[in-house]
């Protein structure tokens, strides 16, 4: 039996580095000529924490002099110092992994901190470190806290004093929650106040004042058009995040942070919402950590005027959810109908094929189900079609979209009096969704109130459970209210018929871009449905069209308002257009 391989130990060097990292006032005269006197001092590491918790900001300066004397007192030299400035405990991505690694490649004896809460305050990580710690021989020393944890009592010590250290970033964690709750759902802010691109940020305390002053932010006159002109480039120029920071780069622009923009920066902006008056808030339910790239939230409106309008913002967010669906080759058209086949069984996307009929082969002479082949067939059953009769079908259906009388038919008569007949109920369910919410959080408001005043009056846990039940209520009505106001901002057919009536008249003349651009415009996707014709004889297929101006019949939705009808189109060329393959 192979033994793994032993953990590659940290260098001297790269130790080194993490010592220099520091601010100016805490390098170390010479780190490295620390080990050469023989005077029977252990070596430790100094490691110093600045927590984000305002209450608990102490000083490096006063963590640094404690550790200082706790080193004269005990004999210890501190071979180095690693400092982490508003650093939260309640992880380890810290550099106070640094100092383990020295300690494990035995360059130190331990690391040395002013209290054992500047070391972490989650539980888990405690645990876990702290035996890493002491697996390689390595000791963990408060300055000011005695405690000699090779004893039974000394150890219990130090896991009760980790364990009220928990307790209190815990306590302060549910009262930053209140905060930003009270600030997202009574001021409509976002929760944590700091500047944004596009606005001027306008603090509570006025430093030129120097009074108080309601917090708001205000259009910036120089940012704000750009903003905005990013969003138009993103919707209708179907330009790249990338192409879009090179733009705003070049115009001399930066990030509230004074860096150049680059592309996740740009996008985790833009998909935000803020521009468009939104705050996206997490969905309290979701107990996951990584707040920031979690797809569990919704959006608020927020105090903050609009730059982008609503429906631009729908555009926006229409655009971005065709992207994501789409593999990164087929966002380059090579076809008219790259990026929009699908396969209406695994609803997994059609890949162009070589064939023909002729004798001769060509490329994109069909489309076929790509999963189909790549898992060998067990996947689906699998669809083929020529290229020819997709693309004859997708303009037959267009062409009926427009067509003079087309309204009188009966079949698309009762299927426009069912989207008009879901866009009234969505209406209603919107307005009556709003004033719930209203009503939930003035509720909210209410009780918290009463509770601060009127403390004594509730049992254990009842305030608890009654806010936890407003809050998830509250909830339940804002994802609600989202998906009720997508089928009412579905846009209207009529809004596309210049562009199809072009894109008929145009055809031959485009190019293949030019063509998938519009379509792509006009159509969700083209599926393609097999149909079994019995034993022994070849299937064949049908072809669904789904319009951008009809609720998409593939999203999945909780609040169904009308059945969508199909629009089921033959696979079969039509006699007043011609088409070259």
């Amino acid at each position: 039996m192979m033994r793994a391989p032993s953990p590659q130990l940290i260098t001297w060097e790269e130790l080194l580095k993490s010592f220099q990292d520091v601010p100016e006032s805490f390098e170390s005269d010479d780190v490295q000529a620390t080990f050469l006197p023989d005077d029977g001092c252990e070596p430790y590491i100094g490691y110093i924490r600045v927590s984000t918790w305002r209450e608990e900001k102490i000083s490096p300066e006063l963590q640094k002099s404690a550790i200082e004397e706790w080193a004269r007192r005990t004999q210890r030299r501190i071979i180095g110092w690693i400092v982490d400035l508003d650093a939260t405990g309640r992880n380890f991505k810290r550099k106070i992994m640094r100092a383990i690694e020295g300690v494990e490649a035995k360059f130190a004896q331990g690391i040395a901190v002013w209290r054992y809460s500047r070391f972490g305050r989650n539980r888990t990580g405690n645990a876990v470190n702290l035996a890493r710690l002491e697996y390689a021989g390595g000791r963990l020393e408060s300055a000011t806290e005695p405690v000699d944890a090779s004893t039974a009592i000394g150890e219990f010590q130090r896991e009760m004093i980790f364990a009220f250290g928990n307790f209190e970033s815990n306590r302060a964690a549910e009262q930053w929650r209140e905060t930003h709750e009270h600030r997202r759902n009574t001021e409509r802010l976002p929760a944590t106040g700091r500047n944004r691109f596009g606005y001027i940020w306008h603090r509570r305390w006025d430093p030129k004042t120097e009074k108080l002053q309601k917090e708001r932010y205000a259009l910036d006159p120089d940012s704000a058009e750009v903003v905005l002109e990013a969003y138009e480039r993103k919707v209708h120029g179907r330009e790249g995040f990338t192409t879009i920071c090179a733009w705003l780069n070049s115009l001399g622009f930066r990030t509230t942070m004074g860096n150049p923009w680059e592309q996740s920066a740009l996008r985790k902006y833009m998909d935000s919402g803020f521009a468009a008056g939104l705050l996206r808030v997490h969905d309290q339910d979701c107990k996951c950590t990584e707040m920031s790239s979690c797809k569990n939230f919704h959006l608020l409106p927020g105090a903050q005027p609009a730059i982008v309008d609503q429906e631009l913002w729908e555009a926006y967010l229409e655009h971005r959810k065709l992207v994501k669906d789409q593999p990164p080759r087929e966002r380059n058209a090579t076809y008219p109908l790259t990026g929009l086949m699908r396969h209406g069984e695994c609803r997994r996307g059609l890949s162009a094929f070589r064939g023909g009929s002729t004798g001769a082969t060509v490329n994109g002479y069909g489309y076929r189900c790509n999963w189909y082949i790549k898992s060998g067939g067990s996947a689906c059953d699998g669809v083929s079609i020529t290229r020819a009769k997709v693309e004859m079908s997708v303009l037959t259906f267009l062409a009926n979209e427009v067509a003079p009388g087309v309204d009188a038919a009966p079949t698309v008569q009762h299927r426009r009096q069912d989207v008009s007949r879901a866009r009234d109920l969505a209406k209603r369910e919107r307005e009556r969704l709003t004033k719930e919410i209203k009503k939930l959080s003035d509720g909210l408001a209410r009780l918290r109130a009463d509770h601060a005043v009127n403390e004594a009056d509730y049992e254990p846990g009842e305030y608890e459970a009654a806010r936890d039940k407003i809050r998830r209520d509250k909830a339940a009505a804002e994802k609600a209210l989202q998906e009720v106001v997508e089928v009412e901002t579905t846009p209207q057919q009529v809004d596309f018929q210049p562009l199809i009536v072009g894109l008929l008249d145009e055809w031959d003349t485009l190019t293949v871009g030019e063509k998938n651009g519009v379509l792509r415009k006009v159509l969700r996707r083209v599926s393609v449905v097999r149909i079994d014709r019995g034993r022994g004889k070849r299937a064949t297929s049908r072809v669904e069209v789904h319009p951008v101006w009809e609720p998409d019949p593939w999203a999945p939705r909780k609040v169904s308002l009308v059945k969508q009808p199909k629009h089921v189109v033959p696979a079969q060329k039509a006699p007043q257009l011609a088409v070259v393959a």
